[in-house]
């Protein structure tokens, strides 16, 4: 391979892992200039999204680019002297340049459609980007002074992200063209592509060291991502960078190939609390050492059952509303429980090691069974996500991802283990949760087009689906619906999540009893108590310094003639999922 770095000796000092920065107003991004001294980022610390530089040397911040619109997703050209980065300033998402020392933008890209995710190339003379329709996009060549772009690929698809390889003989790039997101590399001398990856995890954002024919991306497989390190010339070897129970992304190499910028969301439950919506009271029944993620309440009102993060697993223990010690149920790895209207069924989901993907599956709290019911439906995947019993005990609705970006609604009857599909159309459901009167069920979807958050309920009857809460870019999800017409949903306004009330009448308020940082909201059967989960959200910022260095456990990749350490794939991480569909992740 002869247009890749060569391998070469691991020298230098040892490995180290830093937590450099975090910042609760992040966006989720983030790049590391080529000497190492600085990161960009793009934050709502001033309020609108706009880019800010992090100082290593002396962990000061300061702001980049201001102005209406949202600036993100911006990369280093390769003297440092200025940024490309993706900005909806001009109404849609188009490639705007900044220039470093004169704090001077200037837009480089016209498309009628969104254009996004550039990189330079090596000697800084052109940009790659993403640009068109969902579906409909190709990969995109523009001179960094201007000019008209020069499509890469030879038909549009469903084209992800690319870099350029150090040598600027190709790019490396992710894509969806597969019904998974694989990483493949693109000569740019005429040539076909070359498959990296093997589109059994979801894998993205790909970059590859100067030093070494070494990839580095993020992978997920149901679940938090990690870094994944891969030799190009060997697509079986490769291993996570860090392993803890954590979501890195991103990452981007020094120039010199010898460290790795990433950023991890944070993203945990610090408590479940429950409501009084007849008094507005509102108590704390679980605490942040349990980290808990989500609860319900029994239909008596008097217990809660929730899921709570312990080393990296999560389990599920029910506990007196009232008080008392928490009693842990036998059901493995498990998450988001839910009671059944009837009080003896729990249905939940659950995985076990030796496989990759959650199932649902439900628990008799008189005989201590458990009854696992979508092993083996292999049309089913991404089944991660609230369900949620129907009034009378006999069906559970869910969401099941289809294609990229896609997921269907699902119903299964516990009664035959029969499983039917609810919704079936290119749009991402989730969230589903039955009417009180069973007739129906409401869910978040982004069938308003153009990755909005929108509300919904179809009607089992007739099949027709009514809007609830008008698609638009706030972010919207988990509704319920009361027995009084009320309909209760998550609600990021002001880049805070909140829980909203709206009435049957159309008017709304936030529950400000409830308190910031407020998700899954789950009713009692009555309607009169709420439980909910309140959560810590910030973007921390790392950097892998001496990646090949003694100690990394990566090192061996850089020599392809080093003791092979085998394969494996990290183990799938819980925690809540930032949807409907994690444009970060695109």
């Amino acid at each position: 391979m002869s247009s890749l770095p060569q391998p070469g000796p691991v020298r230098g000092p040892a490995f180290q892992l830093h937590r450099l920065a975090e910042d609760p107003a992040g966006a989720g991004d983030g790049a590391i200039s080529p000497d190492g001294s600085r990161f960009v980022a793009a934050s709502r610390r001033a309020g609108s999204l706009n880019l800010w530089f992090y100082e290593i040397a002396t962990k000061q911040w300061h702001q980049g680019t201001r102005g209406a619109g949202e600036d993100l997703e911006a990369q280093w050209s390769p003297d440092s002297m200025c940024l490309a980065f993706t900005s909806s300033r001009s109404g849609h998402k188009a490639i705007w340049l900044y220039r470093v020392h004169e704090a001077r933008i200037s837009r480089l890209t016209f498309g009628s459609h969104d254009e996004e995710y550039p990189h330079w190339s090596p000697d800084g003379s052109k940009i790659i980007f993403v640009g068109g329709d969902w579906g409909q996009r190709h990969f995109y060549l523009v001179a960094a002074t201007g000019g008209p772009p020069v499509p890469v690929t030879d038909k549009p698809g469903r084209a992800g992200a690319c870099a350029y390889l150090p040598n600027g003989s190709g790019l490396i790039c992710h894509s969806y063209d597969t019904g998974a997101s694989v990483v493949s590399i693109l000569p740019l001398d005429g040539g076909a592509p070359r498959q990296v990856t093997n589109g059994r995890a979801w894998d993205y954002k790909p970059t590859v060291s100067s030093a070494h024919p070494v990839v580095a991306f993020s992978r997920s497989v149901e679940g938090r991502s990690v870094i994944w390190v891969q030799r190009l010339d060997e697509p079986n070897r490769g291993r996570a960078l860090v392993m803890d129970a954590a979501d890195d992304r991103w990452p981007n190499w020094t120039a010199d190939g010898q460290h790795l910028f990433f950023h991890r969301l944070v993203d945990r439950g610090v408590g479940i609390w429950v409501l009084d919506r007849r008094t507005n009271a509102v108590v704390q029944v679980v605490g942040p050492n349990e980290q808990p993620r989500y609860g319900s309440i029994s239909p008596d009102g008097t217990r809660l059952i929730y899921a709570m993060e312990e080393t990296g697993r999560s389990t599920v223990k029910v506990r007196d509303i009232g008080g008392g010690v928490a009693e842990p149920l036998p059901l493995g790895d498990a998450a988001f429980p839910q009671w059944a209207p009837d009080g003896r069924t729990v249905a939940y989901l659950t995985r076990k090691a030796s496989r990759l993907r959650w199932e649902i599956a439900t628990y008799d709290l008189v005989t201590g069974t458990s009854t696992v019911w979508t092993c083996g439906v292999t049309w089913l995947k991404g089944l991660y996500g609230p369900l949620d019993w129907s009034p009378d005990s006999t069906r559970l609705v869910f969401k099941s991802e289809t294609e990229p970006f896609e997921a269907d609604l699902c119903v299964l009857d516990v009664r035959d283990g029969r499983i039917t599909k609810l919704t079936k159309d290119p749009w991402w459901d989730e969230a589903p949760s039955w009417t009180p009167d069973g007739a129906g069920v409401i869910f978040m979807s982004t069938r308003g087009g153009d990755w909005t958050w929108g509300l919904y309920r179809k009607e089992l009857g007739s099949g027709e689906i009514v809007t609830l809460a008008r698609p638009d870019y706030i972010e919207k999800n988990n509704p319920r619906l009361l027995p009084d017409g009320t309909l209760i949903y998550s609600l990021v306004a002001s880049g805070v999540e909140d829980l909203f009330e709206q009435l049957p009448n159309g008017s709304g308020r936030v529950l400000s009893s409830v308190g910031p940082a407020a998700r899954y909201p789950v009713p009692s059967r009555d309607g009169s108590m709420l439980a909910f989960t309140r959560t810590h959200r910030t973007v921390e910022y790392w950097l892998a310094r001496n990646v090949w260095g003694d100690g990394s456990p990566v090192a061996d990749l850089a020599d392809g003639e080093a003791r092979r350490r085998g394969t494996r794939d990290p183990r799938p991480r819980t925690g809540p999922v930032r949807s409907p569909v994690d444009t970060r992740r695109r």
